[in-house]
């Protein structure tokens, strides 16, 4: 698969670009500061941008078989829908946060959405902008990330609120789940849960 990692820079976005050449992928890396990528000898291409700028979006998304963004938000969303709509690229997934749907447990959802309520109502936007572009979407929503080793493993759902797993999750894991998700086709218009392994 032709594959542009938005955010490939990223400590989540580094982990997609090496474990998608590890698959076999295409990988094209899309990043802000290109000169901070890992030194990947099977990376397909670099793009140097903002995700904010639409021309450099359209430039970056011509000829892939699939995006996945690794860093979320309105703006970013706005841009990739319609670039992947004028450049025919349907496949999209977008990192998201649990904490958007959830409603429990209540205190540790209240504190969140106190802290990064506008990060959050702004993902709450994207997901929202995504579910009505008629691309293939999927929208993966992860909890509390860390930089631990990878454990292989990882719990999802489809639900608002957790129905297991841990509430910190390896970026490595959640990195795999993400390149999951991009390779199921019956994942398309999903909302997914990510969460660690108990």
């Amino acid at each position: 698969m032709k594959l542009l990692v938005i955010g490939a820079a990223g400590r989540t976005g580094k982990h997609v670009l090496a474990q998608g050449i590890e698959r076999g992928h295409e990988i094209t890396a899309f990043a802000r500061r290109p000169d901070s990528l890992p030194d990947l000898p099977g990376l397909t291409g670099v793009h140097q941008g903002d995700a904010h700028d639409l021309d450099t979006v359209r430039t970056a998304v011509q000829g892939q078989d699939a995006v996945i963004a690794a860093v979320g938000g309105s703006r970013i969303a706005s841009n990739l829908i319609t670039a992947m709509r004028e450049r025919g690229v349907s496949r999209l997934v977008m990192t998201s946060s649990r904490s958007v749907p959830a409603t429990r447990p209540r205190l540790a959802v209240a504190l969140a959405w106190l802290f990064f309520r506008e990060a959050y109502v702004d993902l709450a936007r994207a997901e929202g902008m995504l579910q009505v572009s008629g691309l293939g979407w999927s929208i993966a929503r992860a909890t509390m990330l860390n930089d631990k080793p990878p454990s292989g493993r990882v719990h999802v759902d489809f639900e608002a609120n957790a129905t297991g797993g841990a509430m910190q999750l390896s970026r490595a894991d959640y990195a795999m789940a993400l390149l999951d998700t991009v390779e199921n086709a019956d994942l398309i218009g999903k909302a997914l849960g990510i969460c660690g392994p108990r």
